[in-house]
């Protein structure tokens, strides 16, 4: 062996070393959660929360409440598509903000008694559609979202 080759097996064996603490530390505490919902629908639809920062989920009444320590921080109800089509439709009578909207997707701010309240609504499964709600801004709601996965297992 070269006086040269142990540098390098040395930062190999520390780079597989820092590989697997990694490794460990991804999985302390940052499980994943998952609920399945049976919504009216028919449908069933998994619910997945991406683990750590505090984040946690439970079912009450058919409407799963995502938490941040203990703090509610979005609810997500399913509805159908009939439903979808009649909360949009009656968007238009009251105040609201349109953030973003398509065929399949919407989010909107509208003025609860309890101040600003932004909501989302796009399909999660074959004949469900999301309804989350939170009194986070839009930007933070985003962040909380995209840490939720819905899958439709079908049974």
């Amino acid at each position: 062996m070269m006086k040269g080759d142990m540098p390098l097996n040395h930062l190999k064996l520390k780079a597989a070393a820092l590989l697997l603490s990694a490794t460990l530390l991804a999985g302390c505490g940052l499980t994943d959660e998952k609920i399945t919902m049976k919504p009216e629908t028919g449908d069933e639809i998994q619910v997945t929360l991406d683990g750590g920062d505090d984040f946690s989920m439970k079912e009450t009444s058919g409407i799963i409440l995502v938490y941040q320590k203990k703090k509610v921080m979005m609810r997500c109800a399913f509805i159908s598509k009939e439903q979808e089509q009649a909360q949009r439709a009656s968007i238009i009578t009251m105040p609201f903000e349109i953030h973003r909207e398509d065929d399949n997707y919407i989010s909107y701010s509208m003025a609860g008694p309890d101040g600003m309240v932004n909501y989302y609504m796009y399909p999660v499964g074959e004949k469900t559609w999301l309804f989350a709600a939170t009194h986070l801004p839009p930007e933070a709601a985003d962040k909380v979202l995209s840490r939720i996965h819905f899958k439709d297992v079908k049974s």
